[in-house]
């Protein structure tokens, strides 16, 4: 078992809920909100030839997407009042279609087979619908088109995600969003296109790099460029409030109201990276970082003795048990989670003062983060003065408590003149400069930019080792290979993320290597 591999976790989310894969109800209401969704799609864009946007469906079209995944975790009530919202907009924009194509003599094109839902609508018969859409689906498909299909599908995710997050910054990415709504139309059609299937999985896995990119730039426009940094991992006797998920704005936004309490504010999980943004670095309640990872936080929820924020667009799991002191800022709350509305953080404070807080605290080693560019650029330059055989790129991390054996070995054995990036395992080797960015997409893709403006992405020298795999990691994996990668190895999906028989498909398709033990992996370098 690999370092970073989802089994090779001792304690994680997966584990503590004794269920590691989609339930047959969560496919279900995934797959008819897709179509639901397909259908939007279809309306938008015709109105979109009429010039009439509807910017404000699009985006619930976009927002939808990139929070598919937390449907679990949501109650029936909210299911399927999610369904009902989405329903309605379905039924706006075919009678604003239908009108418009009336008041200008155009022929309409309405859509056969349209969803219908009504107040009487229950949650068996969604399901009921969704498993009958799954095996209609799947039989007009063969393997490959299936498998595809959810490839795309997944690239689809990570761009919402991307699109949503850059919103917050003030960017609508109209241009995103548009070949978002071409892709899911794909599937409107009685016989579905492989080519084109093919052709929009790769257009928007390059709109997705591009994303990253804005991403990297807003957030250095907001909260400045990334240094290196050591986070306290130590926890002091105070109230405290724990901030998880990775939304930096929303982390900003809770220090901002309580920078004038006596209340201690911790990260948790991505937003470890906070930490190495200078804007964070100014406030004298941000006491640093608790957590043993981001896959485990109901472990971490149930240690930590305060209130706790989950920030925006972020799929987590919740336990029930914590009713009370969960807390979030995302439109629909989880079952047990109450709704922070208008950045009105009262709540929460409020919360965290009548919790019991760290009574005692606890010294822990520091948490390096962040890097030096100048260093950085150093390494580079020395590996090619040196004219090395080969670059290892070895990311990124989880932070969980891993199984370190496979990268302990895989860098003790690594072949002479070789070098190695690392974004996780830091063996403390001169030929190994090691960068911790926390799961940050857009720094770490940054790093690579910097890393390809003198090492060209197709050099028969670099090699990749990916060791998370999740929707975010495909569009990635898709243009390194677009642009010439030639070794990439890549580590197991676990079952929530994607399904294995999909991933064995992209490793097929992309000529992608599982990483398997480091003596094999290692051999095409000698």
């Amino acid at each position: 078992m690999f370092y970073n591999s989802s089994n090779s976790f001792e304690y994680n989310d997966c584990v503590s809920r004794g269920a590691c894969s989609v339930s047959p109800a969560v496919s279900s209401m995934q797959e008819v909100m897709l179509i639901l969704l397909r259908q939007i799609s279809y309306y938008l864009l015709k109105l979109k030839e009429f010039n009439s946007e509807k910017k404000d469906i699009t985006y619930a079209l976009i927002a939808q997407i990139a929070m598919f995944d937390a449907v679990k975790d949501l109650s029936e009530y909210q299911i399927l009042n999610i369904f009902s919202s989405m329903y309605e907009n379905l039924v706006e924009l075919r009678k604003d279609y239908l009108k418009l194509c009336k008041e200008r003599e155009e022929q309409c094109h309405d859509l056969k087979n349209l969803l219908k839902f009504s107040q009487a609508t229950t949650l068996s018969v969604i399901l009921k619908k969704g498993d009958k859409e799954f095996l209609a689906k799947y039989k007009k498909l063969n393997t490959d088109k299936k498998y595809t299909a959810e490839i795309l599908t997944a690239v689809m995710k990570s761009v919402c995600q991307n699109i949503v997050s850059l919103y917050e910054f003030g960017c609508e990415c109209e241009y995103a969003s548009d070949n978002v709504l071409e892709g899911l139309n794909i599937f409107n059609s009685s016989k579905i296109d492989f080519d084109a299937i093919k052709k929009y999985t790769e257009i928007l896995s390059k709109i997705d790099i591009e994303l990253l990119k804005l991403l990297k730039r807003s957030q250095e426009n907001s909260f400045g460029k990334v240094i290196k940094t050591d986070v306290s991992a130590s926890t002091i006797p105070n109230k405290a409030i724990l901030v998880s998920g990775s939304n930096l704005n929303d982390l900003k936004n809770i220090l901002e109201f309580t920078k004038d309490t006596d209340i201690d504010i911790y990260t948790n999980g991505n937003l470890l990276i906070a930490h190495a943004f200078p804007y964070f670095q100014n406030f004298h309640n941000l006491k640093g970082h608790f957590g043993s990872g981001t896959l485990n936080s109901i472990l971490d929820f149930a240690t930590f003795p305060g209130a706790i924020l989950l920030t925006k667009n972020e799929t987590q799991n919740i336990e029930y048990l914590y009713r009370g002191r969960l807390f979030t800022t995302d439109d629909i709350a989880p079952k047990g989670v109450s709704q922070i509305i208008g950045n009105d953080f009262s709540p929460l404070v409020d919360s965290a003062m009548q919790a019991k807080g760290f009574a005692k605290g606890r010294q822990k080693s520091p948490i390096n983060i962040g890097f030096d560019e100048s260093q950085f650029n150093d390494f580079i330059d020395n590996l090619i003065a040196k004219n090395f055989d080969y670059l290892f790129i070895v990311g990124h991390t989880n932070l969980n408590m891993q199984k370190n054996d496979y990268f302990k070995k895989f860098f003790s054995i690594m072949p002479e003149n070789t070098f190695a990036i690392s974004f996780s395992y830091n063996p403390n080797k001169d030929n190994v400069f090691t960068i911790n960015l926390c799961n940050d997409y857009p720094q770490i893709y940054g790093v690579l930019q910097k890393v390809f403006e003198k090492i060209p992405v197709n050099s028969d020298k670099l090699a990749f080792f990916l060791t998370k795999c999740d929707v975010n990691s495909f569009s990635n994996i898709i243009n390194l290979k677009n642009e010439g990668a030639k070794n990439i190895f890549l580590s197991d999906c676990p079952p929530t993320v994607i399904n294995p028989s999909v991933l064995s498909a992209f490793n097929k398709i992309y000529d992608i290597y599982p990483i398997t033990t480091p003596e094999e992996d290692l051999k095409i370098f000698k």
